[in-house]
């Protein structure tokens, strides 16, 4: 549970399948060697936030943070909000609610910091020169979510935060482009790496855990291929093998790896993509919502796979 100075918390959102990214785990990626994971939890941790709650498939959960799952897996940010606010501890009166891809979460962090909802208003949100809420880029009163969720009797899955917030009343802070930046595609993860200033925090903010899984243990740093080189290197693997690389999609395998790495262990994922391969071609049907099918049967697997050893535990 979290424990958060002055009645404070903080929910970081790391649960999306990184499609614009060919799949890529978002809060792995690194800007000047510091993962965006460990990047916004040192930025919440610098207010006083010590455990916050990371929410999402990502096996890159720094050592001391709560780590949660939406139910059911991918089922987007509200499903990720309800599972996140059901890990608070009952201390908190106020919560940060941040995506983990942001650019810069020191500057996002130090705005809401200065900023609590005043008067009458629920939540204090950040919004872009261009006058977009920021909903990942918020401190809320934890009361308002709460009643809002529990309004939807459940109904949280596949739908969009908007939902909660529209029943919210809100006080704006504007934010320049700069401060509420985010990474969605190569282009932006492109733009951020070739623009000093937008890591000048990374190389002095202290990594929190970033070498750390959840359990302890050592990970080793990894690296991590941007999207286009993973599409040049199943071009180049496809036709060494006679596959046409129209029928595989990458975020698809990658999904498995990472759901199998978390729910099962680290050696389980290579041996899961390797029989979905086998599934794959056994079946006759080059077709990628075939392949779609049979990952989501492999994932599922995974989790009652982590759900009979929790209990038997």
């Amino acid at each position: 549970m979290v424990n958060a100075s002055g009645g404070l918390g903080a929910i970081i959102f790391a649960g999306g399948r990184g499609s614009r990214l060919g799949g890529v785990d978002k809060a792995t990626i690194e800007l000047g060697g510091v993962s965006l994971i460990d990047r916004v939890v040192a930025a919440v941790r610098g207010i006083g936030v010590m455990r916050p709650v990371v929410v999402g498939a990502t096996d890159a959960t720094p050592r001391g943070c709560v780590a949660v799952r939406e139910h059911p897996p991918y089922s987007g940010p509200l499903a990720a909000l309800a599972a996140g606010l059901a890990a608070i501890d009952r201390s908190v009166d106020e919560v940060l609610l941040l995506a983990c891809d942001l650019v810069r979460p020191d500057l996002v962090v130090a705005r809401l910091r200065d900023h609590a909802p005043a008067g009458g208003a629920d939540a204090t949100l950040l919004r872009d020169p261009d006058g977009r809420a920021q909903w990942l880029a918020g401190r809320y009163r934890v009361a308002a979510l709460t009643r809002a969720i529990a309004a939807l009797d459940g109904a949280v899955a596949d739908e969009p935060l908007r939902r909660v917030t529209a029943a919210l009343e809100i006080r704006w802070l504007d934010a320049d482009a700069s401060t509420v930046a985010d990474i969605d595609t190569p282009a932006d993860l492109a733009r951020v790496r070739s623009s000093p200033g937008s890591l000048a925090e990374a190389s002095s903010a202290a990594p929190t855990g970033s070498a750390s899984n959840t359990h302890g243990g050592t990970m080793p740093q990894s690296n991590h291929l941007p999207p286009e080189a993973l599409d040049a290197w199943l071009a180049a693997a496809a036709a060494e093998l006679d596959v046409d690389p129209e029928t595989v999609r990458i975020g698809t395998v990658l999904d498995v790896a990472r759901d199998v790495a978390h729910d099962v262990a680290r050696p389980a994922a290579p041996l899961s993509t390797f029989l979905l391969g086998v599934a794959y071609g056994r079946s006759g049907e080059a077709d990628p919502a075939r392949l779609q099918s049979l990952a989501h049967q492999l994932t599922d697997c995974a989790s009652a796979w982590k759900a009979d050893r929790t209990d038997s535990e």
